[in-house]
């Protein structure tokens, strides 16, 4: 059965990935944009929901429309290739990607043609080229950086943050929201350090649903003597805490709105 249930979910994707493709080039050409967001980015929303429709995805976001009208960036944890769909499902923000997305068909092709930025992270000079991109760019909708710089962590804590999405923050003073993702269980979307397919895998031929939460916490707004090295770890240290406990929705450290 699970052979199954995997196998029609991810050919039913495929389609769909297909038939998005098609719509989001087809209309990436349009001057037109709602809402700050180009008319081909809109379709993207209700192609998210309808994919945590058919994985049986729970999906509470508190305070979600903070991020509908958020104009600045969106600091996430980074736990599996679910957070990207989940945001989506929300609002069309942009992300900030590794470079090699660009060449993938079908999901590439569409990040393109929905003004996702990309990076040589290993290369000096696209980063550099990237951070003047980030810091001269409209900000709504929000812009989504992982300062964890990638999935592959240890799954009961978060990694240290990089600097360098703090320093662009606060070198062009744009606002940012903090936020955490949390899944129950989270061995059914964690991406560990295995093959994508493996892990897509594991996630489509489950059977139970997945409970997924998103945690914001408050805007930041950075000043021109903030050090983005204290930004970081201070940042660090709030979305831990709610990583750490946020799996107790009564607990006084999440009412606080830390």
């Amino acid at each position: 059965m699970r052979f199954i249930r995997g196998t029609f979910r991810l050919t039913t994707v495929s389609l769909i990935l297909l038939l998005t493709t098609l719509l989001v080039l087809a209309t990436a050409w349009i001057p037109v944009r709602i809402k700050g967001a180009r008319l081909s980015a809109w379709l993207l929303p209700t192609v998210c929901r309808l994919l945590l429709t058919l994985f049986n995805v729970q999906f509470t976001a508190l305070e979600a429309e903070r991020i509908t009208q958020h104009d600045g960036f969106i600091f996430p944890n980074h736990l599996s290739f679910l957070d990207i769909v989940l945001l989506m499902s929300i609002f069309p923000v942009r992300f900030l990607s590794k470079a090699e997305i660009a060449n993938w068909p079908f999901v590439g092709w569409i990040a393109r043609a929905v003004d996702t930025v990309f990076v040589k992270r290993e290369n000096k000079d696209s980063r550099e080229k990237a951070r003047d991109a980030l810091v001269q760019l409209h900000t709504f909708p929000a812009v989504a950086l992982f300062p964890e710089g990638g999935i592959y962590q240890p799954r009961d804590e978060l990694k240290p943050f990089r600097y360098g999405a703090f320093e662009i923050a606060q070198a062009g003073g744009i606002p940012y929201i903090p936020a955490v993702f949390i899944y129950d269980p989270l061995d059914a979307v964690f991406w560990r350090d295995e093959h994508l397919l493996t892990a897509v895998w594991r996630f489509a031929s489950r059977p139970e649903p997945i409970q997924a939460r998103l945690f914001l916490l408050r805007t930041v707004y950075p000043e021109p003597n903030d050090d983005p090295k204290q930004l970081a770890l201070e940042t660090h240290g709030a979305m831990a805490a709610i990583y750490k406990y946020g799996n107790n929705p009564e607990d006084d450290m999440l009412q606080s709105g830390i």
